[in-house]
């Protein structure tokens, strides 16, 4: 007996440490814990009113939104493309109402005036009668995965339309070729250079498609060897339509170091091309090849009228276009491609600050 009463006693005195642990964290309140959670919470009442938002609702929305009224005004819910949502699709007045709305996405406005994408989740909350006494809303962010998934909804449309387009007219000119061949051989001539042109579109676009699941998948092709930056510069600069637009600055002296040359042309050209067609046709692009501590650094400025501050962070997305840049169509992979080759050469592509009106592009390439 005495034995056992010991062993009672040590198990008492095991378990208070615990007892006092969940003592100190049922003195936590709920509110406190949510405060915690890095997503949005709210809870608006019966009524309308507000009766708590977490620290990360009122980070988003601001604090002083004390109805449902006041919030809809201050986020101006919208679908995710935009359209303005009907009051009663709103999912807090849904709850309120008793349905649970599971992943609804909503395009809301934050207090500081930005946009973002949120999925949403809200449920009624229920009295000891059954009767709603409240709603429970909670957001997640989702604005990054939003911006992918029409990145690629745009992508595939691009493609469909940019494969059939070159298609139709190869197999329209094949056929003039056929017909003309011997009874107007000049024409025939101009014919088979259409095709040739129409087919290396193509050749780009499937090529920016296998690169990119090339590089998501960590098979990066890229095979260095000893070259002259300063010429394979320069000869990309020769093959750009406006020639007589660039103005380089580089040493006159070769510049030797170990680079895949055809994926830095590919860079090159990809930042040669985007300046002049983002360029006024009476401005020039500075092109300078400078030699910089440890690297060799190539850099394409335009004056085409420079770029959002809220692109710029957008611009190395695959698949993102700017509103300007998707009237001269392309994949949106030009950039994100660029960058992943400079790194794949243990090298950095970035766009620089510069003054108002410029555009700066970086490529920077180790002098191992």
């Amino acid at each position: 007996m005495a034995r056992r009463r010991d062993g009672q006693e040590a198990r008492r005195r095991d378990t208070r440490p615990m007892k006092e642990g969940g003592l100190e964290a049922e003195r936590l309140s709920l509110s406190d814990l949510l405060d915690t959670l890095p997503v949005p919470v709210i809870v608006y009442g019966a009524d309308g009113r507000v009766l708590f938002a977490n620290q990360a609702r009122k980070d988003f929305a601001g604090d002083d939104v004390a109805t449902l009224d006041g919030a809809i005004a201050r986020t101006a819910p919208a679908t995710e493309d935009g359209q303005i949502l009907p009051r009663e699709r709103l999912p807090a007045l849904r709850a309120l109402h008793g349905e649970s709305v599971r992943g609804e996405r909503l395009r809301l406005r934050a207090a500081d005036g930005h946009t973002e994408v949120l999925l949403v989740n809200a449920s009624p909350l229920r009295d000891a009668d059954g009767k709603i006494a409240a709603a429970v809303v909670v957001f997640h962010d989702i604005t990054d995965l939003s911006d992918l998934e029409r990145g690629r909804r745009e992508l595939f449309a691009m493609a469909n339309h940019d494969l059939r387009t070159p298609i139709t007219v190869i197999l329209a000119f094949v056929q003039l070729a056929r017909r003309v061949a011997r009874k107007d051989p000049d024409r025939a001539v101009k014919a088979l250079s259409d095709i040739e042109r129409q087919a290396q579109r193509m050749s780009r676009l499937v090529g920016d498609l296998l690169d990119v699941a090339r590089f998501e998948s960590g098979a990066i092709p890229v095979r260095p060897t000893e070259n002259d930056l300063v010429e394979t510069l320069r000869l990309a600069i020769e093959r750009q339509s406006e020639l007589s637009r660039f103005a380089i600055s580089a040493p006159d002296a070769p510049v030797t170091l170990t680079f895949d040359v055809d994926r830095v042309d590919q860079i090159l050209d990809n930042l040669l091309s985007n300046a002049i067609k983002h360029t006024a046709s009476d401005t020039t692009v500075d092109v300078a090849l400078t030699l910089e501590r440890d690297e060799i650094v190539v850099r394409v400025t335009d004056h085409g009228g420079g770029i959002d501050a809220d692109e710029r962070a957008l611009l190395f997305q695959p698949f993102y276009q700017t509103p300007r840049g998707r009237s001269y169509g392309g994949t949106g992979l030009g950039l994100h491609i660029s960058r992943r080759i400079a790194e794949a050469h243990g090298g950095r592509l970035w766009l620089e600050d510069t003054v108002p009106g410029k555009t700066t592009f970086a490529l920077a390439l180790p002098r191992r």
